[in-house]
């Protein structure tokens, strides 16, 4: 998005069944069979593998769809792809299709040759409504070299996530989207054979501390300075505040607090590769990274004491009016 560039434990069919027998009204001499094999008394719409037989004649204008998309992608033909987007589209970074419009345009700008490919993993289908999971991978060159490198750089990225689909009438329009993975890769000069990787967690809660991590094999004879740096997700993005620090040994690690606001965060670690002596630039390195942030408890709590204030305050209100009329 710049210029440049299970969890384990309770699975969650077994979390949703012991938090639906917790608010029920079981009687404790009530006992549960257990059946040799979970199909769900044998409804395939709660079985582990759903019937793909079932809306095949959606499926197949979906997949149509899809296919259309990223031939219009990969031609890139803004005014097509854009056409596939209802106009009161938003995602879950908040963005809405003029911006995502305006970042389709910039990103073309600035890798002229960008290709995308799409793997679909499941299709879901309620009603006029459908949800696309997929797994995303594009690449690219950069239409400028850098500066003191002299090369162009080459772009890397993945991502997965979901598409939320409508259909009005006969046609089936982009209603949101949401990404729960994606790392991006943009290297120029020498860095674009460097050794590195650049982890953190997937999801953090608001305000909360996280550590992110680069580690790099460096060639015999070469230096690096790098700089981890995070911020909110945003249209226009912001340039980052780099603070290049050298790296003596193969790991750069910083300890952030994730914004207090609930909003996706964009973090991004940057290497130069320098001679040993730190005074010429030999490649640079752009690693990005999501990072997922989500309410604490706490912000749940309170959200629910002013929503139980608020109705108490309702029903006040109401009762009022009928108190003076009987004292009348």
């Amino acid at each position: 998005m710049t210029d440049q560039m299970k969890s384990k434990g309770v699975p969650k069919a077994v979390l949703a069944v012991l938090l639906a027998l917790s608010s029920s009204a079981l009687s404790p001499s009530f006992a549960i069979e257990a059946s040799t094999a979970a199909t769900a008394n044998g409804i395939s719409e709660f079985s582990l593998e759903p019937d793909t037989s079932e809306h095949s004649q959606e499926r197949k204008e979906i997949e149509s769809l899809l296919s259309t998309i990223e031939g219009q992608w990969n031609a890139h033909n803004l005014d097509g792809v854009m056409s596939n987007y209802a106009d009161d589209y938003i995602n879950n970074d908040g963005l809405d299709k003029k911006a995502v419009t305006e970042l389709t345009k910039d990103f073309w700008k600035t890798y002229p040759d960008a290709k995308s490919s799409s793997k679909t993993k499941q299709i879901r289908i309620d009603g006029p409504f459908a949800t696309v999971e997929s797994r995303d991978i594009a690449v690219g060159t950069t239409s400028k070299e850098m500066p003191g490198i002299n090369t162009k750089g080459d772009l890397n990225s993945i991502s997965e996530g979901q598409l939320y689909i409508k259909k009005t009438g006969n046609v089936w329009k982009i209603i949101g989207d949401r990404i729960d993975y994606e790392k991006v890769r943009v290297a120029f000069g020498l860095a674009r054979q460097l050794q590195a990787s650049f982890s953190a967690p997937e999801q953090v809660k608001s305000g909360k501390q996280y550590s992110a991590k680069l580690e790099l094999n460096l060639p015999t004879g070469l230096t690096a300075v790098g700089s981890i740096t995070n911020q909110v997700l945003e249209y226009p993005q912001p340039p980052p505040t780099e603070v290049w620090r050298p790296l003596d040994g193969p790991t750069l690690e910083r300890v952030i607090n994730a914004n207090g606001n609930n909003r996706n965060e964009l973090l991004m670690a940057t290497i130069g590769i320098t001679n040993a002596q730190r005074n010429a630039l030999m490649g640079i390195e752009f690693l990005t990274r999501r990072l997922n942030v989500v309410p604490t408890m706490e912000e749940l709590a309170d959200k629910t004491a002013v929503r139980e204030s608020h109705n108490e305050s309702k029903v006040s209100s109401k009762a009022e009016p009928k108190n003076e009329k009987n004292e009348k």
